[in-house]
């Protein structure tokens, strides 16, 4: 046989040969390559309506406390699969936090408890609202896994509209949390985030009148019916020692309330309001008072404040000399225009993040001698920091003497911090009239 020949004969061979290899280990590595995880379409990660029938079953009871009680504080969680990666093994359990999306950061609080989880998905369930006492959804949760470098858990929401919105929550390792976002695939818009910890401080009471009933914080309906096409009624506060003796009076503080409280549930007003100063720290030397307004309003009446402090003031112990003033927001705009409208009547008034309705021009020479103390945010950007200043510089032109504080760093809740804060209150009552 010619040499050249062989000599060629063989590298084929020996190259058909390599070839074969690189064949069969390809498919030995086939053979031992993991089969890609299928997960759950969004239309299989959902949430429904959950209807708590069995309270003390989800929820746990704090510190022995026969009516408070952690929110989901009862929900079983599974153990993790001993083959389940541990950045999916750490949504498992319970987590409470806030949105921080704007425009009032933190308002809005969430609970989620994740139940069971696979590589595929899982279940659990969640709580959330600005008012934890009254949440605007409580859901059963089916979610899917969306794998990735840092996994993340989706599941999809159908609103009674038929709008959408997807929520998406991710494990942020350095600070041992999840992060949330809730995205329209609609308008693509983003609202969050959410950050949730394991803390255990969000609770609900099972019998809430009664809870408020024991921080001497009471619901009444008002006498004169014609109040009650402008609201329900109002919350009361009743200072410790008002029963002891029949011959002492009180000061008063006249609340206002926000927008977003208007309706027929006197139960939201003690969340933020200086019932808050009541319900978190202890008493205060004041009766309180805070009357609804309905949702056929957008503005409180002047005759609705007219007849609901009227009613009052006929009904309980105050002392006329210190009648104290406050409101929020929309609330704050009718401290203004309130204590214009009845210029002798209050010894003290702070608005907060108020502002003066323009297509109502105020005079504020009426209460030019009346000590204001005006609270805005910086960063507020529902009532700009702007309407607040013009508010507090109409009342400097008239010569009052008025304080207006800006809260570096605050968006349009300083409610939280001033009605829980005590030097609030001494301010008030350093006040009274002649």
């Amino acid at each position: 046989m010619n040499t050249k020949r062989l000599r060629i004969s063989v590298i084929f061979a020996m190259t058909g040969l390599f070839v074969m290899s690189l064949i069969f280990s390809a498919c030995g590595m086939a053979a031992v390559m993991p089969t890609p995880v299928q997960t759950l379409s969004l239309d299989e990660a959902s949430a429904k309506d959950f209807v708590i029938d069995d309270f003390d079953g989800v929820h746990a009871p704090v510190d022995g406390d026969a009516n408070k009680y952690l929110i989901f504080g009862n929900l079983p969680v599974s153990k993790p699969a001993a083959d389940l990666p541990p950045e999916l093994a750490v949504f498992l359990g319970r987590w409470e936090g806030y949105s921080y999306s704007p425009p009032i950061k933190k308002d809005r609080k969430a609970v989620l408890v994740i139940q069971e989880i696979t590589a595929q998905g899982g279940t659990g369930f969640g709580w959330s609202g600005t008012n934890l006492q009254y949440p605007d959804t409580v859901e059963d949760i089916r979610f899917r896994v969306v794998p990735g470098k840092v996994p993340s858990i989706e599941w999809q929401i159908i609103w009674p509209d038929g709008r959408k919105e997807i929520v998406t929550f991710t494990y942020d390792r350095d600070k041992d949390l999840l992060r949330g976002w809730v995205r329209s695939p609609e308008s693509n818009d983003t609202f969050g985030p959410y950050d949730l910890n394991r803390d255990q401080s969000f609770h609900v009471y099972k019998d809430y009148a009664k809870y408020l009933e024991d921080k001497r914080i009471y619901p009444r309906e008002y006498q004169n019916k014609d109040l009650q096409q402008y609201g329900k009624g109002y919350m009361l506060y009743l200072p410790e020692g008002y029963e002891a003796d029949p011959d002492k009076t009180w000061p008063l503080m006249f609340f206002l309330h926000g927008y977003g409280d208007r309706g027929d549930n006197l139960f939201l007003l003690p969340k933020a309001s200086p019932f808050m100063m009541i319900r978190e720290k202890g008493p205060l030397p004041f009766i309180i008072v805070a009357p609804l307004l309905n949702t056929n309003y957008t503005l409180f009446p002047n005759e609705y404040m007219d007849g609901a402090l009227s009613e009052v003031l006929a009904d309980y112990r105050v002392d006329q000399k210190r009648i104290y003033l406050t409101g929020m927001s929309m609330g704050g705009e009718a401290a203004y225009r309130f204590a214009v409208h009845q210029p002798d009547t209050f010894a003290a008034v702070a608005p907060l993040c108020a502002y003066i309705d323009n297509s109502n021009p105020l005079s504020m020479e009426g209460i030019k001698g009346l000590p204001v103390w005006a609270i805005h945010g910086s960063d507020d950007q529902i009532i700009p920091l702007v309407w607040g200043q013009q508010a507090a510089d109409a009342l400097k032109k008239a010569g009052a003497d008025v304080r207006f504080s800006v809260l570096e760093g605050y968006d349009h809740d300083v409610w939280t911090d001033t009605y829980s804060d005590a030097q609030f209150y001494d301010w008030f009552m350093q006040y009274q009239k002649p």
